[in-house]
This record gives C-alpha cells, structure tokens and sequence, in this order.
C-alpha cells in the first residue's frame, strides 16, 4: 500500500483521471483542526505550498479556509516564504513546554510565542509586518473559521462546561447539537468577495480579516472551550469566540462555501471527514461522500501512520503523557515531521509523472 492516500470526490475523481491534477485546477486548500495531529501531515504541506502550488499559471487567487490548528498553518503558508515559514510554525509548535501547571495561563503562553514565531520572523519579531505580508499575498486569500458563542457558552467557565456537557449528550442523537449556542464566524481576506451560504442549518456571520484583529482571529479559531480563555473582539466585545473546530472539525465545503468550478485541495492528516468536534468520539459518523464532491483528500495510510514513534499520530493528549520528558517528545516529533515530507514527494511525483491518475481512489 502507498504512504500516501490520494481519495477524491465524484467530480474531483472525474477530472483527475481524465487530466491528471495541476495547480492551476485549484481553486481552494483547506486545514483542518486537529491540534498536534497536524505534524503528521506538516512535510506535505510544506511540498504543496513551496513546490506544487508555485507552478501555478492562472491568475485567480487561491481561497484558504482554516479552523485551529488547520488556520494557523494556512496563515503560514501565506507568508510570502510558505517553504521557510511552514518549517519555523512546525518547530515552534513541537517547542511548546509546560514545566509547570497545563493551564489557561500555559496555554495561552505558549499559543503566543507560536503565533509570534512564525508570524514575526524575517521582521525582527514584528508580527504587523508578518500579517500585512498574508493580506497582500498575490496567490493566497485567507479565511480564518471560529465560532460566535451564545446563551451559556457565552458565559463564564461554570455555564460553559454546563453547556458543552448539554452538547455532548444531544450529539449522539444529532449533529446540530449546538443549535442556539454557536453560530459559524468566518473572518475574510478585505480582499475577497466570496459568498458564504449556510447548508447545515448554523448561521454565517461573515466579517473582514484585518491588521487589528487578525491575531485574535487566529487566536480564538483554536481556543479549544475549558482548555484555553475565549477570545473577545473589539467589534463585538459581547461575544466569546472560541474554537472554530467545534461546528468544523474537519471543514467539509459542502456546510458553507460556494460551489465552484475548481478543486478544493484537502491535506489532512486522517483518510476520512469529521463534521464536529463531538463527532471524534463515534467512529462510525463519517462525512457522507456525496458532500465532498470536489475534494481532494491527501492523507497518510494507515500502515504509515502504525509505523511513526508510538505507533500513532502525534496529538495533544502526548503534551500531558511527556511533561517528565518533554525532550523525548521533541525528538519523536521531530522524527514525524522528517518523515512526512516524504508524503510530499509522493504527491509531486504523482503529479508530475501522471501517476496520480492511477493512485486516485473514490472519497
């Protein structure tokens, strides 16, 4: 079996056997949330932003969509050196270290110097100028997906966790179990004009990315609920805003984005979809292939995946399990981050080459 899983939906599969897949048949790439899980797949980024997508010849800008961890990497790749840039954001993660309390204080801490690192490097450590290069990109729009809080998970951490406990019972009967408590906050490119349609039932409130709040976008589109300190706004200072991934997990276009004719390239560190964050908890609620039909899904195999340190992906729950040894985690992170650029040669060659014609395999 290949390292690499090339899956494609219906008109997505079409294409690529008939034509191959280029840059040029792009029209989006989107991150999931997923916390460490995101190392695993971090070399194969790195190929598609510093090799694959720079052959390309047409003029339209590329839309990236991101929620957690999936936004702050495709902040990264928006950097004007996506190749330098993405290897400094996968450092700086494996770097974080919690020698005392893992807490909100830690945790914010060490999410800061992340977004400081990548974001400020080249300029000193100034992050304006970090971010003013992503807004200019002449490839790249960035869209950064959180959510806006309502009723009890707007309020303080008691009614929050009260409220998520509520959610986590009514999602083994429903995937709207977060109806009236979120509703889906995407942050734009001022750039963009691009038409977000709400299919899943949960409201877009659509707002412009800016030089002000761009950090705490970002920051709120991974501030997982009971772990770290929502965000609030200085638009909308009523409202928290946390974790994009709780009503995206793994984005699926389908729930919101416009349909178009080109491709939606889809890097993800697992060969199947999670619609919300509860939905991880049931193996058996996957997303339906039919609302993936112009996706292209690159994911390591399983026997790949069996192969790393710990037989496993890495994950935030190894934060905990390596906090006597943190070097020993730096040295197996490290070890998964070299070994998936290798998943990024496979997927150069096999489109170079023709050979991804053959690989793909339906969604």
């Amino acid at each position: 079996m290949a390292d690499l899983v090339i899956a494609a939906g219906k008109t997505a599969l079409a294409h690529i056997r008939r034509n191959g897949l280029s840059p040029d048949d792009i029209s989006a790439i989107f991150g999931a949330s997923g916390a460490a899980k995101w190392l695993a797949i971090a070399g194969l980024d790195n190929k598609i932003f510093a090799q694959f997508m720079t052959q390309r010849t047409a003029k339209t800008l590329v839309d990236l969509f991101g929620t957690s961890v999936g936004a702050f990497k495709l902040a990264g790749a928006a950097r004007s050196d996506a190749d330098t840039t993405l290897k400094i954001t996968a450092d700086a993660y494996i770097a974080q270290s919690y020698e005392g309390a893992i807490d909100f204080s830690s945790i914010d801490k060490q999410t800061d110097i992340v977004f400081e690192t990548f974001m400020g490097h080249g300029h000193g450590g100034d992050i304006s100028k970090g971010i003013a290069e992503v807004l200019a990109n002449k490839q790249y729009r960035l869209h950064i997906g959180t959510v806006r809080c309502h009723g009890w998970l707007n309020g303080p951490p008691r009614r929050q966790a009260l409220a998520l406990g509520r959610a986590g019972l009514l999602s083994l009967v429903t995937d709207r179990h977060l109806i009236g408590s979120v509703e889906r906050a995407i942050f734009s490119d001022p750039r963009s004009d691009i038409q977000l349609v709400a299919r899943d039932g949960f409201p877009v409130r659509h707002a412009t990315l800016t030089n002000e709040n761009f950090a705490k976008t970002l920051r709120a589109s991974g501030a997982i609920p009971l772990y770290m300190k929502p965000v609030q706004l200085a638009e909308d200072p009523q409202h928290f805003y946390h974790d994009g991934g709780m009503l995206d997990y793994h984005p699926v276009p389908h729930s919101f984005w416009p349909e178009t004719e080109g491709l939606v390239l889809y890097p993800h560190f697992y060969d199947h979809f999670k619609l919300r964050w509860f939905d991880k908890f049931y193996p058996w609620r996957k997303v339906a292939a039919r609302h993936l039909d112009n996706v292209v899904m690159l994911a390591p195999s399983r026997d790949w995946v069996k192969a790393l340190p710990d037989g496993k992906i890495p994950s935030r729950q190894d934060f905990p399990k390596y906090r006597n040894n943190e070097a020993e985690r730096f040295e197996k992170w490290h070890d998964v981050v070299r070994r998936s650029h290798a998943l990024g040669e496979t997927f150069i060659d096999a489109c170079q080459s023709g050979k991804i014609s053959d690989m793909v395999v339906p969604l």
